[in-house]
């Protein structure tokens, strides 16, 4: 058993966290607890990663490096005001994950009419969908990006983002309306149009099994407008890199001369770099010159 001066801290620390995030002590406040293995061992600091979510349904996530929660020296904690559907009767899931041990816990139930919820978990050995990865995010217009990522087979993946400099919520953007009854993407890319260039995004995936079992969410991915589109010159087609193939080829040609779609990044049909000009014949020959005649290649993007 706990000694009754760990219990008096926790509760200290979760005034505080109420106080420092709110200004004020109101109904519905914190919730927290402690953490410990099956093996009665406490986990150390950065062990632990969870995320919570209200009403059943993940359009709003919270996670441990979210403001006003975290995890420490064997305690957890949360603050139900800073998620914006937060009332009393609400029913909460928060999902515990030590991914060095391979165990986890989820901690469900109704958000209480008092400040302070303490929750005592107990984590359990459990097979979990593995983590996905990302493997790039990039502005490809001022008013889309793509995020692309690696994951286990047989999963899917919801898709959260949240605005820099924000450091609380994540917000579901593969399934706005956060159904955990829609599984989320089932490939490897997502399209996040409605962004805007003069903006920084934070990313976070959490990846789903076909039991409906979820993983630990991923890393944060930061992407930012870096003043173009351009990653890749001669990546025509937008496929996502080398090496460049006919396919760009035949979108170039097909662009300039039979009224193709135009590329999603034109910077990258520069293929000369003569930044400011159409793109002519010029880009045309050179881009043929690099694939068929050991020609020099297409010019970096800035």
């Amino acid at each position: 058993m706990r000694p009754v001066q760990t219990d008096i801290l926790l509760i200290i620390l979760a005034l505080i966290i109420v106080v420092a995030t709110t200004g004020t002590v109101a109904a519905q406040g914190s919730i927290f607890g402690t953490v410990e293995r099956s093996d009665n061992s406490v986990p150390p600091n950065g062990a632990i990663l969870f995320f919570g979510f209200l009403d059943n349904t993940d359009e709003e996530i919270r996670i441990e490096s979210s403001i006003g929660a975290g995890y420490e020296s064997g305690n957890w904690f949360d603050d139900f005001q800073n998620y914006q559907s937060e009332a009393a009767g609400n029913p909460y899931a928060y999902h515990f994950y030590d991914l060095g041990q391979g165990e986890s816990f989820v901690l469900s139930g109704l958000i209480p009419n008092n400040s302070f919820q303490q929750e005592n978990i107990v984590l359990q050995a459990v097979t979990l969908p593995p983590v996905p990865v990302f493997q790039s995010g990039r502005f490809i217009s001022e008013t889309e990006i793509e995020i692309t990522w690696n994951t286990a087979p047989a999963t899917t993946v919801h898709v959260y983002r949240r605005m820099v400099p924000s450091e609380g919520s994540f917000f579901r953007i593969d399934d706005p309306a956060g159904s955990l009854a829609g599984p989320g993407v089932a490939g490897d890319t997502l399209f996040d149009p409605g962004v805007d260039a003069l903006q920084s995004y934070q990313y976070l995936l959490i990846a789903e099994d076909i039991s409906g079992q979820f993983s630990p969410h991923s890393e944060i991915l930061t992407v930012s407008f870096v003043g173009g589109c351009c990653n890749i010159r001669g990546d025509i087609n937008n496929s996502g890199g080398l090496p460049l193939d006919i396919s760009d080829l035949v979108f170039l040609v097909e662009y300039m001369f039979a009224g193709g779609p135009e590329p999603v990044c034109l910077e990258e049909a520069d293929i000369n770099g003569d930044s400011g000009e159409a793109i002519d014949i010029s880009d045309l020959v050179h881009l043929i010159d690099y694939m068929f005649l050991s020609g020099p290649p297409p010019v970096p993007c800035p």
